[in-house]
């Protein structure tokens, strides 16, 4: 009857199917892992979580700035999870690898609890990745009290950065990242089609949702249906802890996200005062830095606790850095330049969301869709969107610091800061008030509003594959914008591709799946299309290669094994089926080679950035060698893994649920659309560590009031071995199966499993 009534039946029926996984990621929301998880725990990020998730930040970000309806719905949640886990008992709590029966660290949850888990979600492109530089700031002077150290810094010789210079001029972006912790492509990613009118049979909108997620832990989607009468009314999924669909459908239109490519933060650099490394200049005056020292308890193994302290430091930006865990060069406090570095954060108070999602799911068409979107409280992705009217939107309408190609050009200054900015992380002067970020009229302070953010709305179709929103379709482009919301006029990577390319082929109707445009089953054969487009780029050359050698005995330890792959890769249907035989090979090879600089014959052209680079660069002699030495390479390994190469790839691909192994179709992110990622595993096959293709939804509508959408949850809905929804949903996704999604009352009653109605 209310948003209070939704969140309590919401919260319920999610706690009777994952009630652990939101329990484990409350905890680690509230810096208790060391302190109750039996691994030991993550002590780092106990420590920052313990920092940045005070009760009191989560009282005015979660609570006191929300609107009514929003708390009403937290508060909801909260106590029909509290009801579950009254009704069920500690005792009688799932089991199993994400299991809780018995714990010590299970107890009812509150608002609060709920508003720290969220805050920590919205953080994962910010501060959680930037946790480790963080832990490891402390100043190399021992101070006092006062932050005197009573001698000066000392001084930095002119050869000494000079070296530093040398040593990061070979560093690359992607070392950064790494070192970082930046999340990664197989941890989310995702696909997405918002398609119109023209780009459709029926002249109505379709929506195609392929989040790319983890299988375990706090990614996991939970699918409900929340309705209240005559005000909200939506299908569709949250992560662990969101009361209401944050991807979904209701009469009139539908939307999902992908993860975007901007940068969610930026550095600033500090100039110390070389008396005190405790203040920095701002504007010709002196700032003080400010310490938090935070305590977090630990479990020895006798079971005792001990108290663990901390001091973090932050400027007005935010926490200060250190960067040494990147180059030694640049740690310390003062570094070797003289100064430190700063980060801002543009996620760090928004819990916007909320309202936005409302909003969001009470849309009629797409100029109300596009407004709530201008909340701007989507910390980290790109939307996709269409509606029965058979408008489509793409636009990376997400939380983007607001920081111009002006800003850049005037405030990366000096020595270190273009350096690192050259890295792929702006870094901008930290003592000139010019250089703080910018405002737009009605968005928040320090991002850039809806109308200054890349949106394509066309009755065409809008997609991305975690590509720059430079490129929002086959043939339209968005250029113009500043650096840290992408790149523009860069190599797309082959999943982006694909995506582009297979709407292109259905638009013309090249794809052999019937006549031009988009219908829902032609979307949904589109979906489990299991083809590998590097293969279809790759695997003709590679066999003719292959079929010239006749002694594999250089390349290979097994040269009679490597001269049968051959034949298995030119049989190959270059796709990732369950019966899909070479598959394997080809993703292990791939692997190997698809870096190389010269491995294609026709360079990236940026005016056709769907199909180049392309064509095998075969006429390189040097690269021929080196792609047979690869294949030797993966004959090896494979074999020494005790994995055949003659072997269906649902074989070898596999969940294993209560001792049964279910085949998974799909293969890696990398090279294709429908993404599984899997580690491979000696004598078992890539069967561990399951990311990639999770919640999927095709949706359109007809001349009724009922929308018509399919979905699949990969993974089940339960993480309970012993539900019976904790295997049915990925044998079905095995079978390239639907869910008809039901969402009138009347389809709601003929597929109407059980019904449970709780009153407080």
């Amino acid at each position: 009857a209310d948003f209070g009534s939704a969140g309590y039946g919401n919260g319920y029926a999610f706690a009777s199917l994952n009630f652990c996984g939101l329990m484990r990621e409350i905890v680690r929301a509230n810096g208790q892992t060391a302190r109750y998880f039996d691994d030991g725990g993550d002590i780092t990020r106990d420590f920052l979580y313990t920092w940045l998730n005070t009760d009191e930040r989560i009282q005015r970000i979660f609570i006191d700035e929300q609107s009514q309806q929003v708390r009403d719905l937290n508060a909801g949640y909260v106590a029909g999870v509290n009801r579950y886990l009254e009704e069920t008992g500690v005792d009688k709590l799932a089991e199993g690898e994400e299991g809780c029966r018995g714990k010590s660290w299970v107890r009812p949850i509150t608002v609060l609890d709920l508003g720290k888990l969220l805050h920590k979600q919205i953080l994962r492109t910010s501060a959680d990745p930037l946790r480790g530089i963080t832990f490891a700031a402390t100043p190399t002077q021992a101070v006092t009290s006062r932050g005197e150290t009573g001698r000066p810094a000392p001084q930095r010789e002119p050869a000494a950065q000079q070296q530093l210079f040398a040593q990061l001029a070979s560093r690359s972006p992607e070392e950064l990242a790494l070192h970082l912790d930046l999340p990664k492509v197989q941890e989310t990613g995702s696909n997405g089609y918002g398609i119109g009118a023209d780009a459709s049979q029926s002249g109505r909108g379709l929506v195609l949702s392929n989040t790319h997620f983890p299988w375990q832990g706090g990614l996991r989607w939970a699918m409900s249906h929340v309705t209240i009468p005559g005000e909200y009314d939506v299908l569709g999924v949250g992560l662990v802890g969101i009361p209401m669909p944050v991807i979904g459908v209701n009469k009139d239109l539908a939307w999902t996200h992908t993860v975007a490519e901007g940068s969610r933060f930026t550095f600033y650099e500090l100039t110390l005062d070389p008396t005190n490394p405790l203040q920095y200049e701002y504007d010709g005056e002196l700032r003080q830095i400010e310490a938090h020292t935070v305590t977090i308890e630990r479990r020895l193994p006798d079971g005792s606790l001990e108290n663990l302290e901390h001091t973090f430091y932050s400027s007005q930006f935010g926490p200060i850095v250190d960067l040494g865990a990147f180059d030694p060069l640049l740690a310390g406090w003062p570094n070797i330049i003289g100064t430190i570095i700063t980060y801002r954060d543009a996620n760090f108070e928004n819990l916007r969301g909320f309202d936005m999602w409302l909003k969001m799911g009470t849309a009629s068409n797409m100029e109300e869709f596009t407004a709530a979107t201008a909340i701007l409280g989507n910390p980290w992705t790109n939307t996709m969107a269409a509606d029965r009217h058979g408008d489509a939107l793409y636009g990376d309408i997400s939380v983007m610091p607001h920081v111009t190609q002006q800003l850049i050009d005037n405030c990366v200054r000096g020595f270190l800061a273009p350096i690192v900015t050259g890295l792929g992380i702006i870094t901008l002067d930290g003592s000139d008030s010019a250089c703080e970020w910018g405002n737009d009229e009605g968005a928040p302070p320090g991002i850039f509003g809806y109308d200054n953010l890349p949106t394509y709305t066309s009755r065409d179709y809008g997609a991305n594959g975690n590509n720059s929103y430079w490129v929002p379709n086959g043939e339209a482009r968005l250029e113009g914008f500043p650096p840290i919301m992408g790149g523009e006029r860069i190599e797309l990577d082959f999943r982006a591709r694909q995506v582009m390319i297979k709407a292109e082929q259905r638009k013309s109707g090249s794809d052999g799946l019937g006549a031009p445009g988009f219908n829902i089953d032609n979307l949904r054969e589109l979906m489990y299309d299991n083809r590998n487009i590097a293969a279809d780029m790759m695997t003709d050359d590679v066999v003719a290669i292959c079929r010239a050698v006749t002694d594999w005995s250089p390349y290979s330890d097994n040269p009679e094994a490597a001269g049968g792959i051959c034949d298995i890769l030119d049989n190959w249907d270059r796709a990732y089926n369950l019966d899909s035989v070479g598959s394997h090979i080809f993703f292990e090879f791939f692997a190997k080679v698809y870096q190389f600089d010269n491995l294609w014959a026709v360079p990236f052209n940026s005016d056709d950035p769907l199909y180049t680079p392309r064509d095998l660069n075969v006429a390189d002699a040097a690269l021929v060698e080196t792609l047979l030495y690869a294949l030797g390479d993966v004959v090896d390994e494979l074999l020494a893994d005790n994995i055949p190469l003659n072997i269906a790839w649902g074989e070898i691909q596999y969940s294993e649920r209560n001792g049964e192994r279910i085949g998974i179709h799909g293969g890696s992110g990398v090279f294709m659309f429908n993404a599984i990622y899997a580690d491979r595993v000696a004598e078992a096959g890539y069967t561990e560590d399951f990311a990639g293709s999770s919640f999927i939804m095709a949706t359109t509508w007809d001349d009724t009031d009922c929308p018509d959408a399919f979905g699949v949850m990969t993974y089940s809905q339960s993480t309970d071995p012993a539900s019976p929804h904790f295997a049915d949903l990925t044998k079905l996704y095995s079978q390239k199966g639907w869910v008809d999604l039901p969402f009138c009352e009347a389809d709601i009653a003929a597929q109407e499993i059980s019904r449970e109605s709780i009153e407080e």
